[in-house]
């Protein structure tokens, strides 16, 4: 990360990256959710025109993007990417709370070793943009 940058700025990015996780988690658990009305609710209408949770999710997916692009006004893209991983983390223990999904002991496996990878390919990553 740059050192040149004031500590608000340097925060600023960290929050948005972090409203980018969150956006997109919140996007993919209403797009599940939206899956499931359509799968309720068969035909073009009922099951996608008026699925709130689809528009919502899409919103959702909208500010995300917003965010991502926030973050990487000012954070090294070798920082910020990483951490979308983070998703593959939150999005599958979030549905098994809400759609009583069931997550193996392999599966908490492969999330210790993503959050893993996470720290270590974030533990070294600087920018030479002389912005």
């Amino acid at each position: 990360m740059q050192n040149d940058l004031s500590p608000r700025k340097r925060r600023t990015a960290w929050l948005l990256l972090a409203g980018m996780i969150v956006w997109m988690t919140g996007a993919q658990l209403l797009f599940k959710s939206a899956g499931l009305h359509a799968h309720r609710h068969p035909g073009l209408v009922q099951g996608f025109v008026l699925n709130v949770a689809m528009w919502w999710g899409l919103f959702s997916s909208g500010m995300s993007m917003l965010c991502w692009l926030g973050s990487l006004r000012t954070l090294p893209l070798s920082a910020a990417y990483p951490w979308t991983a983070s998703i593959y983390v939150l999005t599958p223990v979030a549905s098994a709370f809400l759609f009583n999904e069931v997550l193996s002991q392999r599966y908490f496996f492969g999330i210790a070793l993503l959050v893993a990878g996470i720290f270590l390919s974030t533990g070294g990553a600087e920018s030479n943009d002389p912005r």
